[in-house]
């Protein structure tokens, strides 16, 4: 059985990989997660304590176990520093089998770089050539402009501003696979 560190990545693109979280990256999650600026457009925007940030570790793993993708940790190629966490998940958004929502988040250090469209392009290219998946869908704060342009960028359209299940608003976008025959 292959060891923890020979777990092959689950996708690379030009200068990151994305990979499961393996035990020894819990510092470096906590970094990010306990920090303000990261976690600003995340859920409510609250900072994570340690055994939350070790159960979304726990629970990452189990969804890449099930389904075969989650949020992985991003790993940036050149400094081998882990720098955010990235990928597909099954939300109160999602409906069946055949939608997931994509997520992401970066370290300061990483913003301004073409990460996040990076990543965004290398998960959708991921989920038409390696899933049943038809749609997928991303949520985001009105106010998250960055993120807006990532999304459209990568072929996202908007599908209006709603509260979410806080009260707090977001905006829905959604991409079909293509050759759908349209988007809803």
């Amino acid at each position: 059985m292959p060891s923890e560190a020979d777990t092959p990545p689950w996708l690379d693109s030009a200068r990151l990989s994305l990979r499961r979280w393996r035990a020894g990256d819990l510092d470096a999650f906590c970094a990010l997660t306990a920090n303000p600026a990261v976690m600003r457009w995340v859920g409510d925007g609250s900072t994570l304590s340690r055994a939350q940030t070790a159960l979304w570790i726990d629970k990452a793993n189990a969804n890449i176990a099930r389904w075969g993708f989650g949020t992985h940790a991003v790993h940036e190629c050149a400094s081998q520093r882990i720098i955010g966490w990235a990928g597909l998940i099954r939300s109160s958004h999602t409906q069946g089998d055949s939608e997931a929502e994509i997520i992401y988040a970066l370290a300061p250090t990483a913003w301004g770089q073409g990460y996040a469209s990076e990543l965004c392009q290398a998960i959708v290219s991921w989920a038409w050539a390696h899933s049943a998946l038809e749609q997928i869908l991303a949520t985001l704060d009105p106010a998250n402009l960055a993120s807006q342009r990532v999304v459209e960028k990568c072929g996202f359209r908007h599908g209006g501003d709603h509260l979410d299940e806080d009260g707090l608003p977001e905006s829905h976008y959604r991409l079909s696979r293509p050759g759908a025959l349209r988007q809803r």
